[in-house]
């Protein structure tokens, strides 16, 4: 009897309220009013909410830790460049690597926060980068060295594609990954440093099942105030900036473009450079031999930045004065694309200095090794994406062969259609998983209301039905036809146009259908 009667109160309960919609102090109130049977299903109910919510959570984080790209070290500093290592103090060499580290790339910060506080346990409590890292063993000439690439990836305004474009108020640039190619030999050291980073204006691109949804800067915020915070920070830590700007000069990405040119020319600050190049038109028809244009405009641009290379002995040959920040719409295909080719030019002054290359000789003409090297920065653009689009990155035909094929296209086209998918139905489930990992939300089990809850609108299952109840129809009349041909035009023309309709209305609240954010509700500026 006791069953029954608990029952019919969750019942009542369950129709009167939600514990999970109940504030604080609505719960305090209404706690007030129950009976002991009636408070006891209530907290019942509350923990089987609670119990649901922390298995999503967990999936969140198990999805985190499942992406390729976790790294780190025992005894190395992944989180610095080589340039950054040689002009420190013995102060900092005495630190743990996780006082030192630079908190840009530290993805387990969070994870750290109360061991951090503690130095006896600090050499168990290691940083995590997450980003790239890939190192070979060459041979050029019978001189053997080893050749390190590595991609680190910022924490900052870590997110997906299209939840997370532009830049936050304190200037961190979203998908900002720092790209360092190293070279050792016979006790020398030599490296070369790239950054890729969103458009670092306030804009957003939210998905709304369109394929390429129109990209939107916002008319209200101080851009000025962000753009210069961005461009601080950057040559305080890598000195000269010379952008690249890939993104088209027509279209819904022109007024980026413009944005972008208006903003550096605005700002007017000497160490700042600003190239646009109009990657698709300029390689359009499979073209990309064109690219060398762009390589000769920075060619003089690139001597003057010059590379890190530090002797045997432990002398500093040459500084690296400054970086090239490259950047498209998602700073992945096009952006790896050229930072191959720019990694390369200096790969090849570097290799001559050194003595493994000979003068006239080219890498181009050493197969072995740039098979290699093209290999591992075509699997750096597909970490790089996996990481930030959820697919691999596109164009990786030409970064592992030197040049476009039909198959890469091919491979281009599903890929992109991958992309789609997740950016539209599963996005937002991996932008929570980000926060919730960042410690951008925290979880309090006290609180009554999560933003898991949240319930959908009652469009967003009914449409979708009705559109294929409607086109099911239309197939079905037309494979069996009525008694006249004008009874099946008139079912079909009704069906068709019932599954239309459905389809334009999904597609007009296309916002609505999409897989959002729930965990951080607040917008993330743009």
């Amino acid at each position: 009897m006791w069953k029954l009667v608990m029952m019919e109160q969750m019942m009542y309960l369950s129709s009167t309220v939600c514990p999970q919609k109940l504030h604080s102090q609505s719960r305090k109130i209404f706690l007030l009013q129950l009976s002991q049977d009636q408070y006891l299903v209530y907290w019942a109910q509350f923990i089987w909410w609670q119990l649901q919510d922390n298995k999503t959570f967990l999936a969140m984080i198990n999805h985190v830790l499942s992406v390729d790209g976790f790294y780190f070290s025992t005894t190395y500093d992944l989180t610095h460049t080589l340039q950054r290592l040689s002009n420190t103090s013995p102060e900092f060499q005495e630190m743990s690597l996780l006082e030192r580290a630079d908190q840009r790339f530290v993805w387990n910060g969070h994870l750290l926060r109360e061991l951090s506080a503690q130095p006896e346990v600090h050499r168990f409590a290691l940083p995590v980068l997450y980003g790239f890292i890939t190192m070979h063993s060459c041979s050029i000439n019978g001189k053997y060295f080893d050749w390190i690439l590595i991609s680190r990836r910022s924490c900052f305004r870590a997110g997906v594609r299209y939840y997370v474009r532009g830049i936050d108020s304190e200037g961190h640039a979203a998908n900002f990954v720092e790209t360092e190619q190293i070279v050792h030999y016979n006790g020398s050291r030599a490296s070369f440093v790239q950054t890729r980073g969103s458009i670092p204006l306030y804009w957003s691109q939210r998905p709304n099942l369109k394929y390429k949804p129109l990209p939107l800067i916002n008319k209200v915020a101080n851009h000025m105030d962000g753009f210069q915070r961005h461009f601080d920070s950057q040559i305080i830590i890598y000195g000269k900036q010379v952008i690249i700007n890939l993104v088209n000069q027509k279209g819904s990405e022109k007024p980026l473009e413009q944005a972008f040119a208006t903003m550096v020319s605005s700002l007017a600050n000497g160490m700042i450079r600003y190239i646009a190049f109009d990657f698709h038109k300029e390689c359009k028809n499979m073209r990309w031999d064109r690219l060398s244009i762009l390589l000769d405009q920075v060619a003089e641009m690139q001597d003057e930045l010059s590379y890190f290379l530090v002797d045997s002995d432990g002398k500093v040959v040459t500084n690296q004065e400054g970086v090239f920040r490259s950047n498209c719409m998602d700073c992945l295909d096009r952006t790896n694309v050229i930072q191959s080719l720019l990694a390369r030019r200096s790969l090849q002054a570097q290799l001559q200095r050194l003595g493994v290359l000979h003068v006239g000789q080219k890498l181009e003409e050493q197969d072995e090794f740039e098979k290699i090297y093209k290999n591992a920065w075509a699997d750096n653009a597909n970490a790089c994406a996996k990481q930030y689009a959820g697919t691999g990155a596109l164009k990786t035909d030409f970064t592992r062969t030197g040049k476009r094929t039909q198959l890469g296209l091919i491979m281009d086209g599903w890929n992109s259609l991958i992309r789609y998918y997740k950016n539209n139905f599963s996005d937002g489930f991996r932008q929570d998983s980000i926060d919730l990992f960042l410690g951008n939300y925290s979880v309090d089990e006290l609180e009554s209301h999560s933003p898991l809850s949240v319930p959908r609108d009652l469009k967003f299952l009914a449409l979708p039905i009705i559109m294929v109840v409607a086109f099911s129809m239309c197939i079905i009349c037309l494979l069996m036809a009525g008694d006249t041909w004008t009874e099946t035009l008139a079912y079909v023309l009704f069906w068709g146009v019932a599954s239309i309709g459905t389809f334009f209305i999904i597609l007009y609240n296309g916002k609505d259908f999409v897989d959002a954010p729930r965990l951080v509700q607040k917008e993330k500026i743009d």
